[in-house]
């Protein structure tokens, strides 16, 4: 793959990229020659096999396991990343987990737990690797947010809330880092084609999936791992920089209709 958005030789590191849109990250950099590290909260053997396929299209990887929740796996992750490549360029803010659960059911250890896998993460990457931004004078960072941020969603209160904080977060970190040469962005996959789980995401067979996907999304699919990956490279690009405080939906047109 040539590289025309200038990722060859930066440092990306992508949280939660084991599988589906982060592993499709880690892949679309690597194969434009980027250093990339790789991270899951538990399972070791997917994220190795997804670092290797990373170096076999020429990128150079690495793996820390560790929940990005925790401000101790993100202070991991900038000395790995750190000692494997000197700085980290770009990263993804991609970990994610969802619940089930009306309102009722849903306690206060849910609530914490999830807020801080999708807000609480973020902050912590940007305290760790922000400073590091500023000072080389560039820097992504890509926040991976969904339909829930901006609809809602009755079945995972304290995940949507935390996507609704987690977009004016974006907006605020990019009036902050800008001046810096630091854009901040949201991405917006929409109702993609992953691998779901299923106590979270109850009767959703495939079938089902590409029912629903033909009659919620213009283009009568699930966008798939591999475009929105694209869009994240794009995003990133050393041309976008003018790329600021957005949204880059990638969901198929489904954002258009509501």
């Amino acid at each position: 793959m040539t590289d025309e958005f200038g990722i060859a030789g930066k440092t990306l590191l992508v949280t939660g990229s084991g599988r589906n849109l982060g592993k499709a990250i880690v892949l679309e950099f690597a194969a434009r020659g980027a250093n990339v590290v790789v991270n899951s909260r538990s399972n070791a053997d997917e994220a190795r096999q997804v670092a290797e396929e990373a170096e076999a299209l020429g990128g150079k990887a690495i793996v820390v396991l560790g929940d990005a929740a925790e401000k101790s796996t993100v202070l991991a992750l900038k000395a790995r990343a750190e000692e494997a490549f000197g700085q980290v360029d770009i990263y993804v803010s991609n970990a994610a987990r969802r619940l089930h659960k009306d309102f009722w059911e849903t306690t206060d250890e849910d609530w914490h737990r999830y807020l801080n896998q999708q807000l609480t993460a973020s902050w912590y990457l940007a305290k760790a690797f922000a400073p590091g931004m500023r000072e080389r004078g560039w820097g992504r960072i890509l926040h991976m947010n969904g339909p829930d941020g901006w609809s809602g969603g009755p079945t995972r209160l304290p995940h949507s809330t935390a996507k609704g904080g987690l977009r004016t977060f974006t907006k605020s970190l990019a009036r902050s880092l800008g001046p810096y040469g630091i854009t901040v962005n949201d991405i917006n996959p929409g109702f993609a084609d992953t691998i779901r789980d299923m106590t979270t995401h109850p009767g959703l067979t495939r079938e089902r999936s590409d029912k629903i996907a033909a009659d919620i999304i213009p283009i009568g699919r699930q966008p798939s791992p591999a475009e929105v990956a694209w869009a994240c490279a794009f995003v990133a690009a050393e041309r976008s920089a003018a790329i600021n405080g957005t949204v880059m939906h990638v969901d198929g047109g489904q954002s258009v209709i509501g």
